[in-house]
């Protein structure tokens, strides 16, 4: 299939998703209705643009309430990526059940620029809102630089598509909106092929030639430990910035996969893309990384630890006490439904990279691999986003850009969710925060209860 003819496709079904999406998030605001819920907002701090703290719903009317970023009084929020407007998705909800309800809004999100207002609605209808004091409101800056953040893009796994392989259109759609967004450069966690085929890492390098930022990863289980000649394809189609000799790759590894790359002109933050060795998991003896990897971990990160450092590495751990299912990067649902591939607990490798994240507070570490969607925050607040109360560097789980999954609470099993989602970040750079802000790529909008401040 060629480019051309991938890249209509994707803008086909891009422009399909936008038309349900419109129709499907039109709000009614009736008069006299407006105010027959009235929010109370309590803020947990006084930090400008962190939404952190409880919203409480008084409401005569039980049941339950959708909480949305608002422009005014009146109109929900949007913003610009290229030519387009781009709305919100809600928040959080509020269960109203005697006259009241409440919500806390966990310590990471972030109350987006040009949001004014906060608005409830029970279902279509707008029914409250609340002013943002002037001084929570976020700041309206231009940041240093932007850029995009994927990952498990799995070529040749899904195919509910014409082409015979979803990631062929998933995966250059999240692109192209990226790339409006005005994005530096793409990281990505890892996961590009299915079982470390050739074909896999050659779509993947036809489709990245495409861009004129460098499209940058590391490898995921997916992608190593295979009979084939997986290595060799790697370097013939994965990462030209690394084995093209780009100036910004600095600090390579021995195995010839770790590399560092530092964005042209920026002096204050460097990206770090360590790739995992082999899929091995669940055992005593298991190792995802060995120790000359974790020697050049440890020395870059101490080179740059006066830097904010964003570290691209496929697999997550469990969670600070050692629990696989209430971690970052995972969730559990009353029918016991988990992701049971964490980074095994206890081994060598496992241990001494763990206590590099408590050590290096000024690393995000983006991993992938669950691929359990943001909305999952339903499941476990901390499935998206934590630093397990600054103990840690600050841990961000990215979902599937080809097939984010989801599980209802009593669900035995997944939904596989290709060719319905594709999820992902883009991240603006500033001073003093990095703004992380989650976006669904198929209709594109921006999913609220992943969009989050991190202080630098």
């Amino acid at each position: 299939m060629s480019v051309l003819w991938s890249s209509f496709v994707s803008k086909f079904y891009a422009l399909i998703f936008s038309v349900v999406i419109f129709f499907t998030s039109l709000s009614v605001a009736i008069p006299g209705f407006c105010t027959c819920a009235k929010l109370d907002y309590r803020f947990d701090n006084d930090v400008p643009g962190s939404a952190a703290g409880t919203v409480t719903v008084t409401a005569t009317v039980p049941g339950t309430y959708d909480l949305y970023w608002g422009a005014d009084e009146e109109t929900r929020l949007t913003a610009t990526i290229g030519d387009e407007e781009v709305p919100y998705t809600g928040f959080a909800e509020a269960e109203v059940c005697s006259g009241t309800g409440s919500t806390d809004i966990y310590e990471f999100i972030a109350i987006p620029e040009g949001a004014e207002t906060v608005l409830a609605y029970r279902g279509a209808l707008l029914v409250g809102s609340t002013q943002i004091p002037e001084e929570k409101q976020a700041p309206d800056e231009t940041p240093l630089f932007t850029f995009g953040a994927l990952s498990d893009v799995h070529f040749n796994r899904y195919n509910l598509s014409l082409t015979g392989d979803d990631a062929c259109l998933a995966f250059p759609n999240a692109l192209d909106t990226l790339q409006k967004a005005g994005v530096s450069l793409v990281g990505l966690s890892g996961d590009i092929s299915t079982k470390g085929e050739t074909d896999s890492f050659e779509k993947y390098g036809n489709i990245i030639g495409n861009y004129d930022f460098p499209i940058l990863t590391c490898t995921g289980n997916h992608d190593v430990g295979y009979d084939t000649p997986w290595f060799t394809d790697w370097q013939a189609y994965v990462n030209p910035a690394l084995y093209g000799g780009d100036p910004q790759v600095s600090d390579i590894a021995g195995n010839g996969l770790d590399f560092v790359y530092t964005p042209a002109g920026v002096t204050t933050d460097v990206f770090v893309f360590l790739s995992q060795i082999d899929w091995d998991y669940n055992r005593p003896e298991s190792r995802i990384l060995d120790d000359a990897q974790l020697d050049w971990l440890e020395t870059v990160l101490e080179k740059y630890k006066d830097r904010s450092v964003y570290l691209f590495f496929h697999t997550f751990l469990a969670d600070d006490e050692g629990n696989i299912k209430t971690g970052e990067g995972n969730m559990v649902n009353s029918a016991d439904e988990y992701y049971d591939l964490v980074y095994t607990v206890g081994t060598p490798d496992e241990v001494r990279f763990r206590s590099l994240l408590q050590q290096y507070k000024n690393v995000v570490f983006f991993n992938g691999h669950s691929h359990w969607v943001f909305e999952s925050f339903a499941f476990n607040p901390r499935v998206n986003i934590t630093d397990y109360n600054g103990t840690y560097c600050t841990l961000v789980h990215i979902p599937s850009v080809s097939s984010p999954r989801s599980t209802r609470e009593n669900q035995n099993g997944v939904n596989e969710l290709f060719m319905r989602s594709s999820q992902g970040y883009l991240v603006n750079v500033y001073a003093d925060r990095i703004e992380l802000r989650g976006l669904e790529f198929w209709g594109t909008r921006f999913v609220s209860c992943a969009c989050f401040n991190i202080a630098k």
